[in-house]
């Protein structure tokens, strides 16, 4: 299996709660790529888009204004603030 899981989690509600392959992000340095079996990270996102590429390869976007990103072993949740 070459995928993992993702939350995005805004203010008031979940926007995406599944299987991911990829997800792309603006961070505070940087665009980041997450893939499955990243090493564990906490980092700050900045405005920007989010671009999840999920497990029947299909791609979600989703505006971000600014949040955090926490990665684990093979499980990313993403708290987006509006």
């Amino acid at each position: 299996m070459n995928n993992f899981l993702l939350k995005i989690i805004g203010l008031k509600e979940t926007l995406f709660d599944g299987r991911a392959v990829s997800v792309n992000l603006p961070s505070s340095e940087g665009e980041l790529t997450i893939l499955k079996d990243h090493l564990p990270l906490i980092t700050a996102l900045k405005r920007g888009k989010i671009k999840v590429r999920d497990e029947n390869n299909q791609e979600h976007l989703f505006e971000i204004q600014r949040g955090f990103l926490e990665v684990n072993p093979n499980k990313v949740t993403i708290l987006k603030h509006e």
